[in-house]
């Protein structure tokens, strides 16, 4: 199973903790992605009952344009579903305001203003209880504007990655020595959709996709696969085989 057992602890800071997952039916690359399924279940529903799930999330808004994203789950007191306008279901409609537009519709909604968004993207079936659980205490504890979850990356804009300037190429980022080998640059991370948490101040005050005050949450490479192409679905299915082997 994808899911783990273990429920999420309740946490202890006060204010609503609203959880989210947001899937639009169109996508760029695969078709109709968030309703691929894993292991005989919707990736779109996976993220949906590890949400509720989870007690430390008080509601689960589920943001779709798509009517069969709507009833994947039929009722339940956690969740409110907000069918979401086209203008809000484009290619080039930004996170940040299906973010804003959920956490309005709430707070109109049900009269309370929420802390805290937890974002729970469909494209990451590998993400565990443990992870939100982690994650959210570790937000109580420093509150940043933003936790998101990261792995190591496998090639650093210091060392091995370049890009055009003018006429010629040269790294993305100046060192200020010449490296001769990668354990000499910076250690720099990849970002993952496993979990991202933003404060209500970051999405209404800030109102950018990375705020000032980030911090990181470190999730294992294996884990850490967001689906865009048919050959992260082999992947994850190769991660599963492995892991029931072991």
């Amino acid at each position: 199973m994808i899911q783990s057992n273990r429920s999420c602890l309740l946490h202890k800071n006060k204010g609503i903790t609203l959880g989210l997952i947001a899937a639009r039916k169109g996508s760029v690359g695969l078709k109709k992605k968030n309703l691929i399924k894993i292991q005989n279940q919707t990736i779109t529903k996976t993220a949906l009952k590890l949400a509720i799930k989870c007690s430390a999330i008080d509601n689960v808004i589920l943001s779709t344009d798509s009517n069969k994203i709507l009833n994947l789950i039929k009722k339940n007191k956690k969740l409110i579903k907000l069918k979401r306008k086209k203008s809000l279901s484009k290619n080039n409609t930004t996170m940040l305001s299906v973010i804003k537009n959920a956490v309005t519709f709430y707070e109109k909604t049900k009269k309370k203003k929420i802390s805290k968004l937890v974002i729970f993207d469909p494209t990451s079936p590998l993400r565990t209880m443990e992870d939100i659980q982690r994650a959210i205490k570790i937000f109580n504890k420093k509150k940043p504007n933003l936790l998101l979850s990261v792995h190591e990356a496998q090639h650093n804009p210091y060392f091995s990655i370049v890009e055009k300037k003018e006429k010629y190429y040269r790294l993305c980022k100046n060192p200020e020595k010449n490296p001769g080998t990668r354990q000499e640059v910076s250690k720099v991370y990849e970002i993952n959709t496993i979990v991202w948490i933003y404060s209500r101040h970051a999405i209404f005050s800030e109102k950018k996709r990375i705020p000032k005050k980030t911090l990181i949450f470190k999730t294992p490479v294996e884990r850490s696969i967001d689906i865009d192409t048919s050959d992260d679905i082999d992947r994850i299915y190769y991660y599963l085989n492995k892991s029931n082997k072991i």
